[in-house]
């Protein structure tokens, strides 16, 4: 249980610190009539959903490859990540953009519900509480991202890792974090603002800035979801690492070329071709050994992986056919 707790613990504090959110926002909302509150309440339960939705896609990605899926399934962890995008698109930010829409149609038509100016002291408060609440659950996130990014032997910017990892549920909890922080900003401007003029406006503005911000989030989050789920390769400095690698490995003259693809956070498969000597001083025996030290090599940089290692030989020898390529593939354990 606690292993289990500490693979997910970025997923597990968002989702307990936005259920309560979404609570208190919500009945502030119901309070107070507070466009910017109804809004930052729907973009807190599309986060718990979200995930929720993380959650199953990361279970589902543990499961051991079949005879339908031989390189097991490591990319539903992609399609939770793209269908929390959709979710955030659609849930969280179109409706909210909607709801506050409306707000401000009824605020210029003059057919605004009255509000009580002490309801929104009290979303001042709870917006207050939610940000310490998401800055808690963006700590946490942050704090796993350097724990990624020592574990691949980087320390490179928040932007970097977010470009180059593969790691989608970390992508997600970032970007709904960051989008959260921004979005209790935009609310608690909009309330302060209709608190200190008495002016609605300035709230249901508020409202549709959220929208308009989870609108963006979603947008970002799917086209880089998008890309990884296309099949994305390894960073130029791990492929380089590769390389030298099987060219260190005994009787290897080259490695012509390297080709890799993300299937999955904890997953990726390594294509490489590796040229032997074709005067005959290297036997069968001596060439498929070393494609066995080469895929060890490869399982060994890439340690923190499930990694399955396709390897193709370009080998001339006595006792082999030439010009021939051989293709070994690792089957991954289960």
């Amino acid at each position: 249980m606690k292993a289990s707790y500490m693979k997910n613990k970025a997923i597990l504090t968002a989702l307990a610190a936005n259920s309560i959110i979404a609570v208190m926002k919500f009945a502030v909302a119901f309070i107070s009539g507070s466009a910017s509150m109804f809004s930052e309440g729907i973009h807190s339960v599309a986060d718990a959903m979200n995930q929720v939705v993380l959650l199953f896609g990361k279970r589902k990605a543990r499961k051991a490859p079949d005879k339908k899926h031989p390189f097991g399934h490591a990319r539903a962890t992609f399609f939770a990540s793209f269908l929390v995008a959709t979710l955030l698109f659609f849930v969280g930010g179109a409706y909210s953009l909607m709801e506050a829409i409306e707000k401000i149609s009824h605020i210029n038509e003059g057919v605004a519900a009255a509000h009580d100016p002490s309801s929104y002291i009290i979303a001042v408060v709870i917006l207050a509480i939610s940000i310490a609440l998401e800055g808690y659950s963006l700590r946490v996130a942050l704090h796993e991202v350097k724990e990624q990014q020592e574990l691949d032997g980087t320390n490179k910017g928040i932007f970097a890792f977010f470009k180059e990892t593969r790691n989608s549920s970390l992508i997600v909890i970032l970007t709904e974090d960051f989008a959260a922080m921004l979005g209790l900003i935009f609310a608690l401007a909009g309330v302060s603002l209709t608190l200190i003029t008495n002016n609605l406006l300035f709230d249901a503005i508020g409202g549709a800035a959220i929208g308009v911000l989870l609108i963006v989030a979603a947008g970002v989050l799917g086209r880089e979801i998008a890309s990884l789920i296309i099949g994305e390769s390894l960073p130029d400095a791990q492929l380089t690492r590769i390389k030298e690698l099987v060219e260190n490995t005994d009787h290897v003259l080259e490695c012509r070329r390297i080709k890799t693809v993300a299937i999955g956070a904890n997953a990726v498969l390594v294509e490489a071709d590796v040229v032997f000597s074709a005067d005959g001083s290297v036997s069968a025996a001596e060439v498929m050994t070393a494609i066995t030290q080469i895929k060890a090599a490869i399982k060994g940089y890439l340690s923190s992986e499930d990694t399955y290692v396709s390897t193709c030989v370009e080998a001339v020898a006595p006792s082999a056919l030439v010009d021939t390529d051989e293709c070994g593939a690792d089957v991954p354990a289960a």
